[in-house]
């Protein structure tokens, strides 16, 4: 599933991203194997040592009935500029980055079917990963962060030539 901000599926840019995207997203595959969703308790942080500033992680508070960041990892904190922990992003204020991350969480915990939520935020692009507790809800949110990759210009572009000042003559 692919989430713009403005509601449309601009070019439904596929978030080919980095690399590490692609393949955190077949770990993710892997971990579900035959199921809907992969199991909360299948989740390995040490395999995941390498992209962990990229990461955050979100458990399902069901007192408040939303998603609370319970680890933002260094470049996470970054390039949303805020604090994190603790916070719960579909509360948060609309409009925001942090309301962008819980609108990626309602799609991702409440969709029907349940799955990969794909999102971007301006140059910002997010690939939220549910993980199901023993009754199959989704209770576990493993969200990856990046910048979004400037397209490439397919020959639009080119060199900046610097003409000669009249004046240096």
């Amino acid at each position: 599933m692919f989430l713009c901000e403005d509601g449309t599926d601009e070019e439904r840019w596929a978030l080919s991203g980095p690399e590490w995207f692609d393949d955190l997203r077949r770990y993710w595959d892997d971990q579900r194997a035959d199921a809907d969703l992969p199991d909360a308790d299948e989740l390995f942080l040490a395999d995941l040592c390498e992209i962990m500033p990229n990461l955050m992680l979100a458990h399902f508070d069901p007192l408040h009935r939303a998603y609370r960041v319970e680890f933002a990892g260094a470049t996470v904190r970054s390039l949303l500029e805020d604090d994190l922990l603790g916070r719960y992003p579909e509360r948060a204020d609309p409009g925001t980055p942090l309301s962008w991350i819980g609108a990626g969480y309602a799609g991702a915990g409440r969709l029907v079917p349940v799955g990969i939520v794909q999102i971007r935020y301006r140059d910002l692009m997010a690939t939220h990963l549910p993980y199901r507790d023993a009754r199959g809800a989704v209770s576990l949110i493993l969200t990856a962060l990046a910048r979004r990759p400037i397209p490439p210009t397919h020959g639009r572009g080119g060199n900046v030539v610097r003409f000669p000042d009249p004046d240096e003559s």
